[in-house]
């Protein structure tokens, strides 16, 4: 996520206070009310946390008190009651620290199930979790970071831009990433590999050091785990390069995608693929891009990127498709204005969302020869040869269910019209003003008869997506507004019984001043409010639904050196919501703030609570917060 050009890299960013939804053209594309209604319930009946305390903390303070930046996440919901006194077992699977020449040079480590009678029987476990401590001084850009296991990528993450007196980011608690649903990877030996790409370079004053340990936690089975705790697949293929030495995601630079040949087992009865998939680069702020047809109306000076802000990952079968993720957009610690995520991040920011597409009913297709068959991950945008900028990392895996015979079938219907967009846009205020508009819509259906060790069965996945991005700009492009909004629902059908329900909507609103930029002692700023609202029925894992509203606005002032240019000082807040509910009926909320570089409060409320407490008091300011970035 390195982009020198921080004109360019910083494209998007003040706020318009109001939201512009897409046209509903299906009552099934949306979160329901009844999904939505227990997370708005939970944050109307918060949890009293008792008082603050204020200490100092800055950037250049004579106190070291490293600085807590994390992510709001729910922690694992683990399947086993505490009155079956179940404790596991947690060991490191790594420590490594990523310094020089680490760009491109991940570490890799053998990779044993444990063996300790408290970690339970090997592959039958309530669940397995992972937490991923960093601790870094000095400073350092934004880094995206990937961890694999035999090839699969298994949790993508960032890094926060660290302080002088040190950044911690850490949510200091043993269990943070649930990876139950790898559990077929975590039953066998092989290599656990860790990327995370940083540079070290005294040109670029840029000398802060990664610090990782890698710890994973065993919950063992007992008499209370339900039959939904048990819906990991038997077997996971790699949708990956498969390097043993070099990081294992795709890097996709144009419209070919990137392809992986595959033998499916003749018995299986299911099969789906999880998706990753970030923009990096030009492409990291993909959907504040200008579409290509406005981009002479500016001068080049502004920065402004093409190819409009319209982006899809599709997944491709021996060439044809079979269906489309339309991403989150993740902003990391770097990302419009660094003073907005210090030290509480976006949503995303250090647990990238993933995405399912149910590929069972293209079993039929995938089991009448015993050849490989490619799949193809593939990203579309709205420009021409290639449709996007570079780039984007990608990589995915199929998680299949076996049956007890040989699967047969026949496709019945298969549904793919091409996407509708279109792109609008022109001038106003003598032609001061430019805006543009850019409305998609993606449906699609595919069905299929199969016949299986369990009997025959219909089949359906199906796909409702819309998508609408207005932006307007002033001041040459120095000034801009962006207001976007994707939403939709992808779901599979297997006979009578729901397997798959992804209901989701991203509103996402940005304003950016970039109008002193250029100046001898210039700098920029930005608000941005962001929701992620999301009702996920993943196919190897209990219902969750997730309910997040952020809003951030900072400034950041630079030095008058000549060519490169660095942030001097700045300003920052950010405050959020959070609410998450699972199928096990437990739940997590959060209610906190920031503000200069310091935290103003912080609430936690739910039955997961204990799992992942509020930030210590010690680390509280008073509601004018800490002393801003210096």
């Amino acid at each position: 996520m390195l982009f020198p050009n921080l004109h360019l890299r910083n494209r998007s960013c003040f706020f318009v206070a109001f939201l512009i939804l897409p046209r509903i053209r299906s009552a099934g594309a949306q979160v329901t009310q009844q999904e939505l209604e227990p997370l708005l319930d939970g944050l109307e009946h918060p949890y009293n946390p008792g008082l603050s305390e204020r200490v100092p903390l800055m950037t250049n303070d004579s106190v070291k008190v490293p600085l807590i930046d994390l992510q709001v996440f729910a922690p694992p919901s683990i399947g086993s009651k505490p009155e079956d006194n179940v404790r596991g077992c947690t060991f490191q699977l790594l420590r490594h620290s990523f310094g020089i020449d680490s760009l491109g040079t991940p570490v890799v480590a053998p990779y044993n199930p444990p063996s300790q009678a408290e970690c339970g029987k090997v592959g039958d476990w309530a669940g397995i979790s992972l937490n991923l401590t960093v601790y870094c001084i000095g400073t350092q850009y934004d880094r995206l970071g990937s961890i694999y296991l035999s090839h699969v990528e298994i949790w993508r993450t960032s890094s926060a831009e660290p302080t002088k007196t040190g950044t911690l980011w850490t949510t200091r608690v043993f269990q943070v990433k649930d990876v139950t649903h790898f559990s077929p990877l975590f039953s066998q030996q092989g290599d656990l590999m860790m990327d995370f790409g940083n540079i070290i370079d005294p040109g670029l004053l840029l000398d802060g050091v990664f610090n990782v340990t890698l710890t994973a936690t065993f919950n063992p089975a007992s008499p209370s785990r339900d039959a939904h705790d048990r819906l990991a697949a038997d077997l996971i293929i790699p949708l990956s390069n498969l390097s043993p030495t070099s990081p294992n995601l795709f890097t996709i630079e144009d419209d070919t995608g990137a392809t992986t040949n595959v033998n499916i087992p003749d018995d299986t009865r299911e099969a789906y693929v999880e998706i990753f998939a970030s923009g990096n680069s030009a492409e990291e702020f993909w959907y504040s891009n200008t579409p290509d047809e406005f981009l002479p109306l500016f001068p080049e000076s502004t920065g402004l990127i093409g190819k409009g802000p319209f982006r899809e990952v599709q997944l491709l079968i021996d060439g044809q498709f079979a269906g489309a993720v339309w991403p989150y957009g993740v902003i990391y610690t770097g990302g419009i204005t660094p003073t907005n995520w210090r030290p509480l991040t976006s949503f995303g920011a250090y647990d990238s969302p993933t995405y399912w597409i149910d590929i069972t009913p293209f079993l039929p297709q995938l089991l009448s020869k015993t050849t490989p068959h490619s799949m193809t991950l593939a990203v579309r945008g709205q420009g021409q040869n290639p449709s996007f900028n570079s780039n984007w990392f990608v990589s995915g895996s199929i998680h299949i269910r076996k049956g007890l015979s040989k699967t047969s079938g026949r496709m019945r219907r298969y549904h793919a019209p091409d996407l509708e967009i279109s792109t609008t846009g022109g001038t106003l205020d003598d032609n001061e003003t430019v805006w543009t508009r850019v409305d998609a819509y993606r449906e699609f259906l595919v069905e299929s008869e199969l016949q299986t060790s369990e009997g025959t069965k219909v089949v359906t996945f199906k796909q409702d997506l819309q998508f609408i991005n207005t932006a307007r700009y002033a001041d040459d492009g120095w000034l801009q507004w962006i207001n976007q909004t994707s939403n939709g629902t992808t779901s599979s059908i297997h006979g009578s019984e729901g397997r798959l329900r992804d209901a989701f909507i991203y509103p996402l609103n940005i304003f950016s001043n970039y109008s002193n930029y250029l100046a001898q002692s210039g700098g920029y700023g930005s608000e941005v409010n962001q929701t992620y609202t999301r009702a996920l029925q993943p196919p190897t894992d209990t219902y969750r639904s997730i309910h997040s509203i952020q809003h951030a606005r900072g400034n950041v002032e630079m030095d008058d050196w000549p060519g490169l240019r660095h942030a001097i000082r700045g300003k920052g807040q950010t405050d959020q919501k959070f609410a998450y509910v699972d199928g096990r009926g437990q739940t997590y909320f959060r209610d906190l703030a920031t503000k200069n570089d310091g935290w103003i409060h912080d609430t936690v409320w739910g039955s997961l609570r204990e799992g992942n407490l509020p930030v210590p008091r010690s680390q509280l300011y008073g509601p004018d917060g800490g002393p801003g970035f210096r």
